[in-house]
C-alpha cells in the first residue's frame, strides 16, 4: 500500500512540474511603426518670416527677489498654537445661530481688532472671541463683551494662535431694490 502512495505522489509531482514548465508569457506585439517614406519632411521651420520675440532683461532680477522674501520673512512671525485663552460669549446647538452671533460679534468687536471664532465641540457651536496669551488680558476682553451687551461671557483656557490674522467684518446683503 506504500507503494501505490508513493506512485500517486510522485504522478502529481511529475504532473505539477508538467504543468508549470509549459506555462509562458508571450510578450506584447510590437506597435506598428509608420514606414519611413510616409513621413513628410519638408518643413523648415527657419524659412518662415516672422519676428523673433524678445523679452526685456531687468538685472539682478533674482538678487531682488531674494532681498524681498528676506525682508518679508523677518517682518512675519510664525502663527502657531499656544496655550491661552479666549473669552466665550455663547453656546449653541444650532449652526444657524451660531454663524448669526458671530456676525453680530464681528460687527462690535473686529474694529477693536478683536477675532471672532466659531468652535464646534460637539453637540455645541461655540462662539469665541480673542487670542489672549494671559488671563488680565482675557479679562479686559471680557468686561468689554460684557460692556458691549454679552453680560454671561466668561473665559475659557484653550489654544490660541500666536499671531493671528487679522478679520474683516462682512458686508451686509444689499437688497436689490433702490
Amino acid at each position: 500500500m506504500t507503494n501505490w502512495k508513493i506512485v500517486i505522489v510522485a504522478g502529481l509531482v511529475v504532473g505539477l512540474l508538467a504543468s508549470c514548465a509549459s506555462t509562458r508569457k508571450s510578450a506584447p506585439a510590437p506597435a506598428a511603426t509608420p514606414s519611413r517614406s510616409t513621413l513628410d519632411e519638408s518643413f523648415d521651420p527657419l524659412s518662415l518670416n516672422d519676428d523673433d520675440i524678445t523679452f526685456p532683461r531687468e538685472a539682478n532680477t533674482r538678487q531682488q527677489w531674494q532681498e524681498k522674501q528676506a525682508a518679508s520673512n523677518q517682518a512675519k512671525k510664525p502663527n502657531v498654537l499656544v496655550n491661552g485663552f479666549r473669552v466665550q460669549l455663547m453656546a449653541t446647538k444650532e449652526m444657524q445661530t451660531a454663524e448669526l452671533i458671530k456676525r453680530e460679534a464681528m460687527e462690535k468687536f473686529v474694529p477693536d481688532s478683536i477675532n471672532v471664532y466659531v468652535e464646534f465641540d460637539s453637540p455645541y457651536y461655540k462662539i469665541r472671541i480673542c487670542d489672549c496669551k494671559t488671563r488680565d488680558e482675557a479679562e479686559r476682553v471680557k468686561q468689554l463683551a460684557i460692556e458691549r451687551g454679552y453680560r454671561q461671557a466668561w473665559i475659557v483656557r484653550t489654544r490660541v494662535w500666536s499671531n493671528p490674522p487679522r478679520q474683516e467684518v462682512p458686508l451686509p446683503a444689499q437688497s436689490e431694490n433702490p
